[in-house]
């Protein structure tokens, strides 16, 4: 029903929603830690918005991280917080409950058509503390058919470790995060998703 929810949304909303941050639910107690992450596309994306759903293990927390590509149709997006090469993206920060999260879902939507995909990110929220899970750039695999014409496409995002440039822009955003910062980089092997690139030195521990 979330899901099914967010699609519409997007449809309707893809311009004007694309900065509200769908399910921008902040945590206030004394207790509150922090989550960052950016997520960044290309300037070839055509895949648009793209959103991330996480939720707290024992389900009693929910919500997504999101990302618009800058365009004259979006026009409450501003600027992007970075842009490195052909990608811009956006540094988000979520005050979270303590406790054991996980991502678990992928939607975007494309030529009048939603794309999703579901899977087990785990990641700890800690009292006072804030956890950096990277940068995760999007990245789409155009492939053709056999007259020429783009048939379905391979979406896939590569995870880094961005920590230095993200931590920096998110300590200036209007409610920062707090404490100690913990780099906790997703083990994507055992993710094991086509969703997520595995980089070598991953693949090499394993």
């Amino acid at each position: 029903m979330r899901k099914v929810l967010i699609s519409l949304l997007m449809v309707l909303f893809a311009g004007s929603a694309a900065e509200a941050q769908l399910f921008t639910h902040q945590y206030h107690g004394k207790d509150a830690g922090w989550l960052v992450i950016s997520i960044g596309g290309g300037e070839d994306q055509e895949a648009n918005p793209i959103s991330l759903f996480y939720d707290q293990v024992d389900g009693s927390e929910h919500g997504s991280v999101h990302f618009s590509k800058p365009s004259w149709t979006a026009l409450s997006f501003g600027s992007p917080d970075y842009r490195e090469g052909d990608e811009a993206g956006r540094v988000i920060v979520r005050s979270l409950k303590p406790g054991q999260y996980q991502m678990d879902g992928f939607l975007t939507h494309l030529a009048n058509r939603d794309f999703s995909d579901t899977f087990r990110m785990p990641f700890v929220i800690r009292p006072g503390q804030t956890t950096y899970l990277g940068n995760f750039r999007f990245r789409e695999a155009h492939q053709k058919g056999f007259v020429g014409y783009l048939r379905a496409r391979d979406f896939y995002f590569e995870v880094k470790n961005r920590a230095r440039r993200d931590i920096g822009i998110a300590d200036h955003q209007d409610k920062p995060p707090r404490g100690k910062v913990i780099v906790a980089l997703p083990d994507l092997v055992a993710v094991n998703s086509p969703l997520f690139a595995i980089p070598d030195d991953q693949l090499a521990n394993h």
